[in-house]
């Protein structure tokens, strides 16, 4: 768990994530939550980029990377360099890292565009990181790149220096052994201390020509069977008996578990986020405190009330005054009191304080740390996205409204059921339970975003006016807010 996150909850560190006319996709939604209102339209959509013909020693491919005019491969727009990120855990499931690389689609063409294009948009996921990835988040966590097995060569690769990098390396050809260039590129790569993780989960001639120059293999189980990573994890071992092996794309907390349990290190997937049946769970009493105390501040209640609320919870007072009086704060005096705790924080930051003490009341379930982390990240997104905008008072709530868009995976609890003793403003309550409302096209942009579901991005980027080329850029700013307060 993050050290600031938990001086806020105070812990000690232990040792070792609209308007109402315009309407969205649903998103996924929990077992339990009830039917949503189909929509009567769909949002904008953006024109497709436009496609060229292959080269003809590739093979034809309905959608490639466009090349300009002096034959080099070039962005159509700037939703072409999304980056998609997702988190790295460890077996704890405590967050190690991220993974980086370019929304779905581009990636997807990169095998039907060929070496030239391939290295364009290898160099161009390095240099989205190298132009936003040197603040506090990247400099304390593992930053992994999926590139192709011949960008390992490419002096690009070079911007990476002072990060921990980790390339996720995948083949030209996996039944073609790697070629001299390439391992020796490997071996200087790994002497600079850049990891190399071959991502490639068929055993076979390329995987085996790499190995001396692997830290680590990789196996992606988003559409394998459960076996299929047991089969891989012995060939591996059968060729390498020391090489850790991580699974990508895990799903479920049942995938979860089996990887763990046939001995891979590192995981990355939706399966800590993951929304499942929740239908009967409720609130714990310290959770319905907090929602209570976040009721009440809403409705306006003088700092008398508030004080005497949080001094019946001694373990939340003393959270509050651990949390004012740290360093980030700035103060040069020492708090001492709950009645100056509140004043100091003033009525905004104390209800985003409450709001983040309950988002993190079930922090001691696995993975919570990084479901707290993504609700952050997530809200601070929000809020950039409405200040971007020159709306002040909104970006405060949207902050809001990115925490409370997963509280029901924080709490296990249902959505409406977990939201309902906050009373809401009805425009929070509507984006989170119906996507609708005016601060519906935020919270979907910013899950498109999450999903590189570039289409979407363009066309909620278009409803609330934002350049799309801002979004890798307040993602780490994003990012890098959470993490700050960690120095």
């Amino acid at each position: 768990m993050l050290a600031w996150l938990k001086r806020l909850f105070g812990i000690e560190p232990e040792r070792p994530a609209f308007s109402p006319a315009i309407p969205v996709q649903p998103r996924e939604p929990s077992p339990s939550a009830a039917p949503q209102q189909a929509s009567p339209a769909t949002p904008p959509a953006a024109p497709p980029p436009a496609a060229v013909p292959p080269p003809a020693a590739e093979p034809a491919a309905a959608n490639v990377v466009p090349l300009s005019a002096e034959g080099e491969a070039g962005p159509a727009d700037a939703a072409l360099s999304l980056l998609c990120r997702s988190e790295m855990l460890d077996r704890d499931q405590n967050l190690t890292g991220y993974a980086f690389e370019l929304r779905e689609d581009v990636a997807g063409r990169i095998r039907a565009t060929g070496r030239r294009a391939r290295d364009f948009l290898d160099s161009l996921l390095v240099e989205q990181i190298d132009r936003y990835g040197h603040g506090a988040a990247l400099k304390a966590r593992r930053v992994c790149l999926r590139v192709w097995e011949g960008f390992l060569a490419n002096p690009a690769l070079e911007r990476l220096q002072g990060l921990d990098a980790t390339l996720l390396v995948r083949p030209e050809l996996p039944t073609r052994g790697a070629s001299a260039e390439t391992l020796a590129s490997a071996a200087r790569l790994r002497a600079a201390g850049v990891q190399i993780v071959l991502d490639h989960g068929e055993p076979g001639v390329w995987l085996d020509s790499m190995l001396p120059q692997a830290d680590a293999a990789l196996f992606r189980m988003g559409f394998c069977l459960p076996e299929d990573l047991g089969l891989y994890i012995r060939a591996v071992r059968q060729r390498r008996a020391d090489l850790p092996v991580w699974a990508w794309e895990v799903g479920t907390p049942d995938e979860f578990e089996l990887a763990a349990k046939l001995g891979c290190t590192a995981f990355s997937g939706g399966f800590v986020t993951r929304r499942e049946d929740w239908k009967g769970n409720s609130l714990s009493p310290h959770g319905m405190r907090l929602a209570s105390l976040l009721q009440r501040l809403r409705s306006g209640v003088d700092t008398q009330e508030i004080a005497v609320i949080l001094k019946h919870d001694l373990a939340l007072a003393y959270r509050l005054l651990r949390y004012v009086n740290a360093a980030a704060w700035g103060l040069n005096h020492h708090i001492s009191s709950v009645e100056q705790a509140i004043l100091v924080l003033g009525q905004q930051p104390l209800q985003r304080w409450v709001s983040m003490m309950l988002l993190g009341s079930a922090r001691s379930a696995p993975g919570a740390a990084v479901v707290m982390e993504d609700a952050l990240v997530r809200g601070r997104l929000l809020e950039l996205l409405g200040g971007l905008r020159g709306e002040r008072d909104p970006a405060a709530q949207l902050f809001v409204l990115g925490l409370f868009s997963l509280l029901d995976v924080a709490l296990k609890v249902p959505l409406e059921d977990a939201i309902r003793p906050l009373k809401l403003p009805d425009p929070m309550q509507d984006a989170l339970l119906n996507q609708r409302g005016p601060m519906a096209p935020y919270l979907e942009l910013v899950l498109a975003f999450e999903r590189g579901d570039a289409q979407r991005v363009t066309s909620f980027a278009s409803v609330l006016g934002i350049d799309v080329g801002e979004l890798n850029r307040l993602q780490f700013e994003a990012l890098d807010w959470v993490h700050s307060a960690e120095a």
